[in-house]
């Protein structure tokens, strides 16, 4: 290969270089060439010398870039000058493409760290400014509905006149049943949802029992179970331990006992309406009730405090299912969800507090490798170009 051959590859071999650089570095190998072939070298001596050109691009390339790097500190003219050495050889690349992958991950811990802080942060400030000065409120219901031809009256909560309106339709009859099965869960007993039934009422804090011919009944009380019921027109009573002392006959024949003696009571009636309690909790007054009436089926959670907790209203295809956070309300086809706002407790200040932490432990943990990480590439890539520089000053000397 000639000078001017060899030249001309080496010139092709660094166009990635700024031009400057490429002019110097060709003008140092032309000026090489003048003294060898002065000293009395011929020009196939002096490739042979100086090797493969390809190879030659490389090496200097590296140097090159690691120049760079020296004049501005920067991450990415680093990577640059390891991408320049990785060139060199193969095992140096099988080496570089698990670093790049811890590259990734660390890019990705950084991106989930700060979203973690970030959210974090804006929780704690909300709720925190929320709970000590009342803002932001956090009153806004966010609707979702499903269907076109759902109507909400915004008013209709505040306007007792509709109620009446309503029970003139089927669907009427299911938004009845829902309100007085509400009112009922808010005062604390099953007087309005038990209105109609002739075997089972409510008054008071006392229930009222009227076994007729073809009723069932089953109670657990405090004292023991007992089970009533009517016979060919005669009342047979089995009870265990001291469960019928608890029952008070009322001159009209009704058995009444306190609910708060109830542990579990299960009726059914001629008509098959059913009526099932059941305590739940410690508390006297925490019962769960499950009420069939001519055909409406009302279920909800009584409160110790006497406040309903959950309330399920079920009329053939039609529902209303009222829980903590949110309404549900289907008739027919049609769906309407209501969910209200939630997560401003302290239950969510926990979780904010817990993202803030985790958040900035792992900002910290990220930057601590970021720095090793730093300090053994820059170790790396001394060592590197100092063996570069070696075979380069090895090559011209030779």
């Amino acid at each position: 290969m000639t000078q001017d051959a060899f030249i001309q590859q080496l010139r092709h071999e660094l166009r990635s270089l700024p031009k400057q650089v490429v002019d110097e570095i060709v003008a140092d190998y032309r000026e090489y060439f003048g003294d060898a072939l002065a000293a009395g070298r011929s020009e196939a001596e002096v490739v042979a010398a100086l090797g493969d050109p390809v190879k030659l691009a490389r090496e200097l390339k590296a140097q090159a870039t690691f120049r760079q790097w020296e004049t501005r500190h920067s991450f990415g003219n680093l990577v640059r000058v390891v991408m320049s050495i990785a060139g060199l050889g193969l095992l140096q690349l099988f080496l570089l493409i698990p670093f790049m992958f811890y590259l990734l991950m660390l890019t990705v811990g950084y991106m989930v760290s700060g979203a973690l802080t970030v959210a974090g942060l804006v929780t704690v400030v909300a709720l925190g400014s929320h709970h000590l000065f009342g803002w932001p409120a956090f009153h806004s219901v966010p609707f979702s509905f499903e269907s076109g031809d759902v109507k909400v009256d915004r008013q209709a909560s505040k306007n007792g006149n509709d109620k009446g309106n309503d029970k003139s339709s089927g669907k009427g009859n299911a938004s009845a049943a829902k309100d007085d099965a509400d009112d009922a869960s808010a005062q604390g007993d099953a007087r309005l949802a038990t209105a109609n039934m002739k075997a089972f009422s409510v008054v008071g804090d006392r229930f009222l029992l009227r076994p007729d011919a073809a009723t069932r009944i089953s109670v657990v009380t405090l004292g023991g179970p007992i089970e009533i019921r009517n016979d060919g027109g005669k009342l047979r009573i089995n009870s265990v331990g001291g469960a019928r002392d608890l029952f008070t006959v009322e001159p009209d024949g009704a058995w009444s006992i306190a609910s708060t003696d109830i542990v579990a009571l299960d009726l059914k009636d001629g008509e098959g309406d059913k009526v099932s309690v059941a305590r739940i909790g410690t508390g006297a007054k925490s019962l769960a009730w499950d009420i069939r009436n001519h055909g409406e089926h009302v279920s909800f959670v009584q409160g110790a405090d006497g406040s309903g907790k959950r309330l399920a209203v079920r009329s053939g295809s039609d529902s209303v299912v009222i829980d903590h956070d949110h309404i549900a309300i289907r008739s027919g086809s049609d769906n309407v969800v209501v969910v209200g706002p939630h997560g401003s407790g302290i239950g969510a200040m926990i979780y904010g507090f817990a993202m803030l932490v985790a958040g900035v432990v792992g900002l910290w943990l990220c930057l601590w490798l970021t720095r090793i990480t730093w300090r053994a590439l820059v170790r790396y890539v001394q060592r590197q170009l100092e063996l570069i520089t070696a075979r380069l000053d090895g090559g011209q000397s030779a």
